[in-house]
C-alpha cells in the first residue's frame, strides 16, 4: 500500500474503534483518496465482544471510507466474539485476526482484494469463513496458517472451480453455499431429516453446507454435514423451519 503521508499508531478513536488515516498514492504520482485503516492502541486486548466496523466515519466534518483492516488490528483479542466487516474493506493485513480464539465465523466482503500472511492464524474456534467475492483475489499462501485442518472456507455458489484454478488458492479445501465441496468431491444427492416433528434434536443426512431457516428466512443454524449429523435444537422457538442442503429444501416442524 502506497501512501502520501506517515502516521502514528492511530489518529482517531471513534465509536470504540481506533483508526489510522492514510492518503493513497496514485499510480502516476500525486495523492488520491484519503481513507481509514482499522488499527489497535498497542494493547492485545483492544477489542472485545461483538464488533461492527462501519463503511465510513465522519471526523471533523470530513467523511472517510473504512477500507483496510490493519496488520495486527485484532491480534490477540481473546475476548472478541464477532466482527462484522463492511463492503468497503479491500485488504486484511498481516496477523489481523490472529489468536482471536472466540471467533467462530467471519464474513469476508465482496470487494476484498487481498488477505495477507497469517491473517487468521491460531484462531482455534474459527469454523467458517464466508467469502462473498465471486472471483479469486490475492491470498498469501499462509493466510489460513494453523487453521486449515478445521476451518470451512465457503465461496459463492458455483465459484469453486474459479478459486481452485487460482495459484494462490491451490491446496485449500473449499465449499460453496450451494452445498458443494471442491477438489472433485462427490456430493450426496439425497437429503433426509428426521424426526419430523422434532423437539430436542434433528438428524440430517446430507453432504456439505446445510442451513436451517425460519419462516421469515432468518438463519437459525449453519453447519457442514458429512453424510449424517445430529443437531441440537435447543434455543429454537416452536414453529415451521426449512432445512436447505444444496438444491434440496425440507420443511420441518419444531415443537
Amino acid at each position: 500500500m502506497m501512501v502520501c503521508q506517515s502516521a502514528f499508531a492511530y489518529d482517531y478513536y471513534v465509536n470504540g474503534i481506533y483508526y489510522r488515516k492514510v492518503t493513497h498514492q496514485l499510480p502516476g504520482g500525486g495523492c488520491g483518496e484519503t481513507t481509514l485503516i482499522v488499527v489497535n492502541n498497542d494493547d492485545p486486548n483492544t477489542y472485545s465482544g461483538d464488533m461492527v466496523v462501519p463503511e465510513s466515519e465522519t471526523i471533523n466534518g470530513e467523511t472517510y471510507r473504512v477500507t483496510y483492516i490493519g496488520s495486527e488490528a485484532f491480534l490477540g483479542c481473546v475476548n472478541l466474539t464477532s466482527v462484522t466487516l463492511p463492503n468497503t474493506i479491500v485488504n486484511i493485513g498481516f496477523h489481523a485476526f490472529a489468536n482471536c480464539n472466540l471467533l467462530t465465523s467471519l464474513d469476508i466482503p465482496a470487494g476484498i482484494v487481498q488477505i495477507n500472511s497469517n491473517a487468521f492464524s491460531y484462531c482455534e474456534n474459527l469454523d467458517y469463513i464466508y467469502i462473498h467475492a465471486t472471483e479469486p483475489f490475492f491470498l498469501w499462501d499462509d493466510a489460513f496458517s494453523e487453521i486449515n485442518d478445521h476451518v470451512h472456507i465457503v465461496v459463492p455458489c458455483n465459484c469453486i472451480e474459479a478459486f481452485e484454478a487460482a495459484e494462490e488458492w491451490e491446496g485449500i479445501q473449499l465449499y460453496d453455499d450451494c452445498g458443494h465441496m471442491g477438489v472433485g468431491e462427490a456430493v450426496t444427492s439425497t437429503t433426509n431429516v428426521f424426526p419430523n416433528p422434532a423437539s430436542e434434536t434433528l438428524t440430517i443426512e446430507a453432504q456439505g453446507l446445510v442451513t436451517i431457516v425460519d419462516e421469515m428466512g432468518r438463519v437459525a443454524r449453519t453447519l457442514f454435514v458429512d453424510n449424517k449429523q445430529t443437531v441440537d435444537l435447543q434455543g429454537l422457538s416452536s414453529g415451521v423451519y426449512f432445512v436447505k442442503a444444496g438444491n434440496a429444501v425440507k420443511k420441518i416442524f419444531v415443537r
